[in-house]
């Protein structure tokens, strides 16, 4: 078995890097928090076969400083490092983004001279897990289908419940009735699961443009349509053609149902209708909001609309996958201490505005200023976590956001409370300009005195 040093001191990254070299390399991994660790490693063992490290630690460019070591002692050890920050010679091969596990992969791989035929046969775990959803307009399942039934807290079972070929949407319904969020395929068939059910989805969402598509069905397939980019966007953090389709199909869709719908009231059933998760029905009520906050503030345009429209379809699209795992999950302030949580999925909730907009750099034709809208959306200039005081560095629409999202958060926590009075339109306006106190903010929270309910 190969050995691999990783010198790193992100937790988060060092268990992912661990897990994936691991799995899809065979490859025994040690990690070092610093280069001082890991060169006292190097000299008492010389077998490793290749070093990965950071581009910087702290102030310390790790990469030219083990590319230093390694080349003053004569050790015939490949370096690979991530990041491009590091003073290397161009030889040295570096991985782009912290977050980019494929190329990493595909680098170990390439270095070790592990070939595609060798990684096939590695172990991958039994069952794969797929959003239920994605399941609704497929007509014939490529492959068996599993429930898991959790037998003990090591232990679980997975039941048969649909044979190759079986259409499943008659007995869909009744698991989604029960809260089931997830069934099982052979983790050797997920692709054709999944790609069969994005071409099942785009063909039912180019059929959303007629005009005798109900409303109710226009949420039903948006929600489907959200959950396949989601998930292309967590796995490939690249926008292809497919997402590109998908996205622009649901975000026309998702203007129509809002004009259709000039009540607030309307949406809200809608969706309780659909059963619609909570992540779905946030972005779709904040979108309403935000809508509306454009059409009555005095600077808004039709282009913010399609502006707002957009940033809102891919502001949380990498907490989806987060949320479709733990349902009950609400505010994601709050999912950073829910114990339930890994480190590296607190991580991608603190990261989740940086990394969708790392990912939409890409999208052609992307609407000016967009990725800076969706960096900012929590107040934070980086993307990096949740600002507790809100300033005017960040951009007018990124304003409109935070808002528009803080009215929806107040409205559904109102919702759910089953004992005592609800909040009223009143009550939610006067808290918000109590929390957002700076003027430019308080002109769009009093924009949302006239919403529609």
């Amino acid at each position: 078995m190969s050995q691999a040093l990783i010198i790193s001191d992100n937790e988060v990254l060092n268990d992912l890097y661990t897990v994936n070299l691991e799995v899809y390399t065979g490859t025994n991994v040690t990690v070092k928090r610093n280069c001082d660790e890991a060169i006292e490693l190097l000299d008492l063992h010389p077998n490793i076969d290749v070093v990965i490290t950071l581009c910087m630690l702290e102030d310390t460019d790790s990469g030219a400083v083990i590319y230093k070591h390694l080349i003053e002692n004569d050790m015939d050890v490949p370096l690979i490092v991530i990041g491009k920050k590091s003073d290397v010679p161009s030889e040295v091969p570096q991985v782009s983004g912290c977050y980019d596990f494929k190329l990493l992969v595909r680098t170990v791989a390439k270095v070790l001279e592990i070939t595609a035929k060798d990684m096939a046969v590695l172990s991958v775990p039994e069952y794969y897990p797929i959003p239920i959803k994605l399941f609704y307009n497929v007509n014939e399942v490529p492959c068996d289908v599993f429930f898991k039934i959790k037998k003990s807290m090591v232990e679980s079972e997975y039941l048969k419940i649909f044979f190759r070929g079986d259409a499943p949407s008659p007995g869909i319904k009744k698991y989604i009735d029960e809260g089931v969020h997830f069934l099982y395929v052979d983790s050797l068939k997920r692709l054709e699961m999944i790609n069969l059910a994005s071409e099942c989805i785009l063909t039912e969402l180019k059929r959303l443009n007629g005009s005798d598509v109900s409303d109710e069905k226009k949420v039903e397939v948006i929600e489907q349509g959200i959950e396949l980019v989601a998930n292309r966007l967590f796995e490939t953090k690249e926008v292809n053609e497919e997402i590109i389709k998908i996205s622009e199909t649901c975000m026309e869709s998702i203007k129509d149902v809002v004009t259709n719908n000039p009540k607030l009231e309307n949406i809200l059933k809608l969706l309780t209708a659909n059963r619609a998760s909570y992540l779905y029905s946030h972005s779709i009520i904040a979108t309403y909001v935000a809508t509306h906050i454009i059409r009555t503030i005095s600077w808004g345009g039709d282009s913010h609309i399609d502006k707002i429209n957009f940033v809102f379809f891919f502001h949380d699209m990498f907490l989806a996958p987060i949320y479709t795992k733990y349902p009950e999950l609400r505010y994601e302030e709050e999912a950073l201490f829910n114990s339930k949580l890994t480190e590296e999925e607190k991580e991608t909730v603190l990261s989740h505005a940086r990394l969708a907009a790392d990912a939409l750099m890409k999208y052609p034709r992307l609407p000016l200023g967009a990725d800076q809208i969706i960096l900012q959306h929590h107040g934070m200039t980086n993307g990096q976590g949740f600002a507790m005081n809100f300033k005017d560095d960040i951009s007018p629409l990124a304003k409109v956001m935070i808002i528009a999202e803080a009215y929806t958060e107040e409205l559904m926590k109102s919702l759910e409370e089953s004992e005592g009075e609800k909040a009223t339109k009143e009550d939610i306006v006067a808290q918000l300009k109590s929390r957002y106190s700076k003027s430019t903010y308080i002109k769009i929270v009093e924009t949302l005195s006239e919403i529609k309910f």
